[in-house]
């Protein structure tokens, strides 16, 4: 069972959503908060929820995209995705690289918004949904070759970095003290690494990732 967190402040945005993830037997809690100081506490107090969704106009103290990146630090083992009404590719290019897993618009379809929302969970990503150009999304990523080596283990930018300082030789305190994070959040980031290449060692991980040119060794 996935558990969710709605970081949404429109009641009937969140009402309809709700309602479309609850006709889902694979999701269990699917509760909502409306400001960015609500899902933190949340968040401390629920550590078995799998995914935030993230709205980036939020009407609070911080908005979405800073609150991807405090999410990012504070809680490593839990799958962004942002939903809103932007398509425009700085907002898309800032959420990927604040840690998001996918950006949805909002006039998505209630079926894809719900199909994300469980992939992501489960470790899959880049998602885009249908209503963003795809010419839009390449353009971001340079093309659709750094698209690809990407995509299919969706790993996100700081997964990437604790690949990467691992592939050369890099030590967990030393990749800790490199990144300005905890021992115990690197340990994190490569349990999430190992999960999204299915694989039980992150020196499988590491020589899987330069055979596919993601990382250099």
């Amino acid at each position: 069972m996935k558990n969710v967190l709605l970081i949404e402040d429109s009641a009937v945005f969140v009402m309809g959503l709700k309602l479309a993830l609850s006709g889902d037997a694979s999701f269990g809690s699917i509760e909502s908060v409306a400001s960015p100081g609500a899902a933190v506490a949340y968040l401390n107090t629920h550590p078995d929820t799998d995914i935030a969704v993230v709205d980036i106009t939020l009407e609070a103290e911080t908005d979405g995209l800073t609150l991807l990146g405090i999410l990012r630090e504070a809680f490593p083992g839990i799958k962004t995705l942002v939903l809103s009404h932007y398509k425009n590719p700085a907002y898309i290019l800032r959420a990927i690289t604040s840690g998001a897993c996918a950006y949805l618009a909002k006039d998505s379809s209630p079926e894809s918004i719900v199909t994300a929302i469980g992939d992501v969970a489960e470790g899959k990503c880049l998602f885009f949904g249908e209503t963003i150009d795809s010419a839009k999304i390449l353009r971001i990523f340079g093309g659709k070759e750094n698209l690809e080596i990407r995509k299919p283990q969706g790993l996100t930018p700081r997964e990437l970095e604790v690949l990467q300082l691992t592939s050369s030789g890099y030590s967990n305190p030393q990749i800790a003290s490199a990144l300005e994070i905890s021992v115990n959040t690197v340990d994190s980031y490569k349990e999430r690494i190992k999960g999204k290449f299915g694989l039980d060692s992150i020196v499988e991980c590491v020589a899987t990732a330069a055979a596919k040119g993601i990382v250099t060794v």
